[in-house]
Formats: structure tokens, C-alpha cells, sequence
């Protein structure tokens, strides 16, 4: 049976106790809360928009990955993949745009988005990684143990 679903336990970090859902064919941004001195655009959903930086990173590593491929577009859109709510941590060591979170029918999966403080998995500074069940995902001072379901 193929997962249909992420699972994030945030197990450390001032969110300890959260949880945060990923269906297939969903990204999510991860980010932190905004001090008062701090401006983002926001998209009309209410999510963080990214910099150019930020989509050619995501671009570059969701290529291969799209979960549909619309009909009549010959390129690679990060918009393939459905953007769910914004992950936003009270976790000041985490960047305003640190990381995506993705999941495909292949498996669940983090980029980092040149983040100051880097993106970890099981303690391995990462670019981009693949995560199985049980893995645990480290940005700033909160790490967040993935179930598939």
C-alpha cells in the first residue's frame, strides 16, 4: 500500500507538541514568525511569497518530481505541486523562507532554501533529501519526526 499521507512530529524546539500534515502532491514552506521590524509579501492565500533564490531552488529540485505534469506545459512549474499553508515556527533560528517540505507519490521529501542555519536530517546538513518513516528533520532548534501513512 502507497503512502497517502506525511505526519510531522515536532518532538524539540519552542513548537514541541505540533504536528503538521502533508498529503501527496503537496509542498509546504517553512518558515518563522516575523518580528515587528520585519515586512514579507504575502500571496492572496496568505502564504509567504519567494524570492527568485528560493523558486530556483525549489524548480531545481522538484523538476524530476512533479506529481502532475498539466497538459499543454511543456515545462517543470513548482506550481504542479499544491502549495499548502505556510509552517510557521516561534523558533528564531529558523529562516523566514528556511526550507519546502514536499510529498509525491514517491516518497516525502525536504529542500533547504539557502537557509542561514542549514536543513538537517538524522543530523546530516542536506541540499535536498528524500525521508523515510522515522527520519528526523532538524531546522533551527526544533526537530520534527516524519510517519507515513
Amino acid at each position: 500500500m502507497s503512502q497517502r499521507r506525511a505526519v510531522l512530529a515536532i518532538t524539540s524546539g519552542p513548537n514541541e507538541g505540533d504536528t503538521v500534515r502533508l498529503e501527496v502532491g503537496t509542498c509546504r514552506l517553512v518558515g518563522r514568525h516575523l518580528s515587528d521590524s520585519e515586512t514579507v509579501l504575502i500571496d492572496r492565500d496568505g502564504n509567504r511569497l519567494l524570492d527568485n533564490n528560493a523558486v530556483q531552488i525549489m524548480t531545481t529540485h522538484l523538476k524530476e518530481r512533479s506529481p502532475v505534469q498539466p497538459k499543454g506545459q511543456p515545462e517543470f512549474s513548482a506550481n504542479a505541486f499544491e502549495r499548502g499553508p505556510d509552517i510557521i515556527f516561534a523558533d528564531d533560528s529558523i529562516s523566514r523562507a528556511h526550507a519546502v517540505f514536499f510529498f509525491d507519490k514517491s516518497g516525502f521529501g525536504v529542500i533547504d532554501l539557502a537557509s542561514t542555519n542549514g536543513t538537517f536530517v538524522n543530523a546530516e546538513r542536506i541540499g535536498t533529501s528524500l525521508v523515510k518513516h522515522g527520519d528526523v528533520i532538524t531546522v533551527g532548534t526544533s526537530d520534527l519526526t516524519i510517519s507515513l501513512q
